[in-house]
């Protein structure tokens, strides 16, 4: 990957599995609104996605409410757009996908008040 992303194109990650780290926007731009990570499976497959969050604070747990948003995870085809929200659980299973694509836009630094989390995405057999 080259040392900046593009600040108007996707970036477009391929396999079966791998990770995004909220850094990686923070550093090199990647994952904003107008740079998404855009994550495609094969063709009949979904798509797990996982959260470790290193700025967790169960004072504020609550489930109703999304006390910290750091990003959205979008399924465009579908209409479908799932809040990330952090602060709760150290890991927990975030969301899967029902297409074999997702888009995923991270809030810029001072938005998520400077939390960093890292997700973990897998393609699965439907």
């Amino acid at each position: 990957m080259e040392n900046r992303c593009s600040s108007n194109q996707p970036n477009v990650l391929t396999g079966n599995n791998g990770e995004i780290s909220s850094s990686t926007l923070d550093r090199k731009g990647c994952g904003s609104s107008k740079s998404p990570w855009i994550i495609s499976a094969s063709p009949g497959q979904t798509i797990n996605v996982d959260m470790i969050d290193f700025d967790v604070n169960q004072q504020d747990y609550n489930l109703i409410s999304c006390r910290s948003i750091y990003g959205f995870i979008l399924e465009r085809s579908l209409g479908i757009n799932h809040t990330i929200c952090g602060g709760h659980t150290r890991e927990r299973a975030l969301y899967t996908s029902k297409t074999n694509s997702v888009e995923i836009n991270i809030l810029q630094k001072e938005s998520r008040r400077g939390a960093q989390f890292l997700l973990r995405y897998s393609g699965k057999n439907i």
